[in-house]
């Protein structure tokens, strides 16, 4: 029997900003997130009243608190209710078809935050 230990940046969850030496505002627009399964993912960052409309898409509706953010909806179309207390969208483009949208989604979803008042997970009909 083998004890397989889960590397502590390898858990789901927020994976910081990009760093970019030569160009530190971007830091503040492109963000990554942690799937269930360990994978990261490169997230673009934008307000609510400019969030965009793309399609093959993962958006992850998020709420800044003291430093600290939080996933409260996953969606695959953008138009996820957003009056519980989103503060910003975290984009994910996808490629691949839609084996690989639906494989991005349910391991984002993961990262739904369970304790907060409302949450959503809502994926768009084929």
């Amino acid at each position: 029997m083998t004890l397989e230990f889960l590397s502590i940046d390898r858990l789901p969850g927020y994976a910081g900003p990009l760093e970019a030496a030569r160009h530190p505002e971007l830091a503040n627009r492109f963000h990554f997130w942690r799937g269930a399964s360990g994978r990261r993912y490169a997230c673009t960052r934008f307000s609510l009243p400019r969030r965009p409309a793309y399609e093959n898409a993962i958006f992850l509706h998020v709420r800044r608190r003291a430093g600290e953010a939080q996933v409260l909806g996953v969606s695959t179309n953008g138009k996820l209710a957003l009056s519980y207390g989103t503060d910003e969208v975290h984009v994910h483009l996808v490629q691949g078809g839609d084996e690989v949208l639906q494989a991005a989604f349910e391991d984002l979803s993961a990262l739904v935050a369970r304790r907060a008042p409302l949450y959503a997970i809502e994926r768009q009909a084929a």
